[in-house]
């Protein structure tokens, strides 16, 4: 099984990328988990990929390729959306992309949902859902999976990643380099992607009132489609 772990940048596949890896290690399955730094390495990956090992593929960019391999009985696709004022205001801070840039950016990624929604068995995740039913999301990621979790079990993973959060980003020197490939089994468990703080409106707070008046009257069709407050 191939889990297609994508969407919007920086609207929570950090964050699905942990619950994935504690659902399956809780059922002490061996996987692999990879996260390309190009396009081309993407690519490349979903040529190669064997659907009948466990494999985690987080990306942020849908490719042709991806779009006809999610097709496949054995992918299984999960995308991430979030208010588009938020992911430019946490692309600039984390990325230290210009205001410009950041909206360029997030209104490229928001042309490929149309392409994604589509897919066949996709199971869509709001980033905002994400930080206010963990635990439901959890249990029906699992479900999609194949996994049917305890309750009590959901709770752990839930209290696990949120403590991940918690925790200050690994020196350079520990962490995994972008596009690094990690097996996972009962004897190597590692967290490889950094979960951010999970935060909603926070463009209220980083962006200057111009730059809030600027995406506000920019993204207002998307804000009114998914019903974000303004």
């Amino acid at each position: 099984m191939i889990i297609f772990n994508f969407g919007i940048p920086n609207s929570g596949t950090d964050w699905s990328q942990a619950v994935f890896k504690k659902i399956w290690e809780s059922q002490n399955h061996t996987f692999r988990v990879e996260e390309p730094a190009c396009i081309e390495e993407l690519n490349q990956i979903i040529g190669t990929m064997n659907v009948h090992e466990r494999m985690i593929l987080k990306f942020d960019l849908l490719t042709e390729e991806a779009i006809q391999a999610a097709q496949q009985g054995a992918v299984r696709p999960f995308y991430h959306y979030r208010d588009p004022r938020d992911v430019v205001s946490t692309s600039m801070q984390l990325h230290q992309t210009s205001f410009s840039d950041a909206v360029e950016a997030t209104v490229s990624a928001y042309q490929e949902i149309h392409h994604a929604l589509p897919l066949p068995g996709i199971m869509v995740i709001p980033y905002e859902h994400i930080a206010t039913h963990s635990e439901a999301l959890i249990f029906q990621m699992a479900t999609q999976l194949g996994v049917l979790l305890k309750l009590d079990v959901v709770a752990r993973i839930a209290e696990e990643v949120r403590e991940l959060s918690a925790q200050p980003a690994s020196s350079e020197s520990d962490a995994p380099k972008v596009g690094q490939t990690v097996r996972i089994d009962q004897e190597h468990t590692a967290d490889t992607s950094v979960v951010q703080p999970l935060q909603i409106g926070k463009w209220r707070d980083e962006l200057s009132q111009s730059e809030q008046a600027m995406v506000n009257r920019f993204f207002k069709p998307l804000v009114t489609q998914f019903g974000y407050p303004e």
